[in-house]
């Protein structure tokens, strides 16, 4: 990749010009007259000639052999993650009914991604999203509701000890992880750019933990059932508290002062000190035991969300007043 530096002129009082290199107008058999088009990537700009679009991108995927359950479906999220227009999964021999099976669930468990032609040995897939109608801002709200509602079913879960809702929100973890990954992609390839970016990061996988610790509540609880009412009361005073400090963080990643997320990253020793009473007693039973853990780690993570927002709310403010 050749690196040039061109000197920004301006002409007509409010037009900025930059030169083209003339290799590259070569190259391209630009003329006066040509049409470029120009993508913007947060600070940066990619050049493209004679009016067309970005290049696509096409990747493969080679089966050569037999693989185990959960080499293929990580492989292929990697490769949503990195990007790509156009997937084919093919192999030398057939693809078994067990690997389109697979690719088939990976194009429901990610945003945008179809499968437009099927054969024996072969598979292609689209990505037909267009990320710009559905920005990394969208995602990581519509992300935040999602969790939020998990946890709180969760204790309304803990209370009724309906089945039914319990595998409602172990359910709904893949519709997190869609968000998560999608974010992931949006990073990776580089659509978002700039002082956000590495926080926006962290705290979708955040978001992606406390979803996974409301489905191992709700997995321990659907196989558990036998819950007295004073393990209950006690285990409902703690995730309602730690549903209240979530809820805050996660609303406070949008916008709060640092004194108030300060607060909130304090609520850690409190935290603490109630798992801390809640584990002495135990009651020798390691459901109870391991819903009090799941409970905390909501908990936790919620003042790890306050602490990474005020890591971003001083990296983007140049005069901090306390």
């Amino acid at each position: 990749m050749a690196l040039e530096s061109r000197k920004v002129q301006i002409t007509g009082g409010s037009t900025y010009i930059v030169s083209l290199p003339p290799t590259w107008i070569k190259t391209n058999q630009i003329k006066k007259g040509s049409t470029v088009t120009i993508e913007t990537l947060g600070d940066s700009l990619t050049l493209f000639p004679n009016e067309r679009k970005k290049r696509e991108i096409i990747k493969e995927l080679e089966i050569t052999g037999n693989l185990s359950n959960d080499l293929l479906p990580r492989t292929l999220v990697s490769l949503y993650i990195s990007g790509f227009d156009t997937l084919i999964v093919r192999s030398e021999s057939y693809i078994s009914q067990e690997i389109k099976n697979i690719v088939k669930k990976f194009s429901r468990l990610v945003m945008g991604v179809e499968i437009f032609e099927e054969s024996a040995k072969a598979l292609t897939l689209q990505n037909v999203l267009d990320s710009e109608s559905f920005p990394l801002s969208t995602a990581l709200r519509r992300m935040i509701m999602n969790v939020q509602l998990m946890v709180n079913d969760t204790s309304k879960a803990l209370e009724s000890m309906e089945p039914e809702l319990m595998e409602n929100i172990i359910g709904r973890d893949d519709d997190v992880d869609r968000y998560h990954f999608y974010i992931m992609k949006e990073i990776s390839i580089g659509k978002y750019e700039g002082n956000d970016t590495v926080f926006n990061l962290i705290f979708s996988r955040i978001l992606e933990r406390v979803a996974d610790h409301t489905v191992n509540i709700c997995t321990i609880l659907r196989d558990s059932p036998n819950f007295d009412q004073k393990k209950k009361a006690e285990l409902m005073e703690f995730i309602t508290y730690a549903y209240g400090v979530f809820q805050k963080a996660t609303t406070s990643f949008l916008g709060a002062d640092l004194k108030t997320l300060n607060d909130i990253v304090n609520v850690k020793e409190n935290i603490g000190e109630m798992k801390t009473v809640l584990m002495k007693k135990k009651y020798s039973d390691v459901s109870y035991s391991g819903i009090v853990e799941e409970i905390s780690r909501i908990g936790l993570y919620s003042t790890d969300i306050a602490e990474i927002t005020m890591d971003r709310y001083v990296k983007k403010n140049l005069n901090i007043k306390l």
